[in-house]
């Protein structure tokens, strides 16, 4: 879905890499120096396609996912761990992937490059495997891998 409005990034989802180092820097490795809004480099990039050149939109985290996510930071909503070393299983990273935006002007198609790593997914009905072609859109946040079930 396009939305207009507060976007929320996290830092180690940012793939453009100067801007994830800008924004690293002036922000500290836990984002606590960037506490207010459009503080963080990133937040100066998300509009009109600067962050990826030639994006018509950008993949953020949607707002309605928000609570979620404080509720895993204070252990309060499952997170599970997927893709523990030996085994690297896939993932879209679509945090800040370049979107366009389709004839109807309320949706996007994404580009999320996949990657095969370790990988966090969020509530109790989380799946590290969808089967098929499909992979889950994911991300990593070392501060959560105290709150994992680590799959095994």
């Amino acid at each position: 879905m396009v939305m207009n409005g507060s976007n929320y990034v996290l830092m180690t989802a940012i793939l453009n890499s100067p801007i994830y180092l800008d924004t690293l820097a002036a922000c500290g490795t836990d984002g606590s120096l960037c506490g207010m809004a459009n503080q963080a480099p990133v937040c100066g990039y998300l509009n009109g396609g600067a962050l990826i050149p030639g994006a018509g939109v950008m993949s953020t985290y949607d707002p309605g996912s928000r609570q979620d996510l404080l509720d895993a930071f204070q252990g309060k909503n499952p997170v599970t761990v997927c893709s523990q070393p030996p085994v690297r299983l896939p993932f879209a990273g679509c945090m800040t992937a370049p979107c366009k935006p389709n004839s109807d002007g309320s949706t996007a198609q994404c580009k999320c490059p996949v990657f095969y790593g370790t990988f966090q997914l969020i509530g109790k009905n989380a799946q590290c495997s969808l089967g098929g072609d499909l992979v889950p859109s994911a991300s990593y946040i070392p501060r959560l891998d105290n709150n994992t079930n680590p799959l095994k």
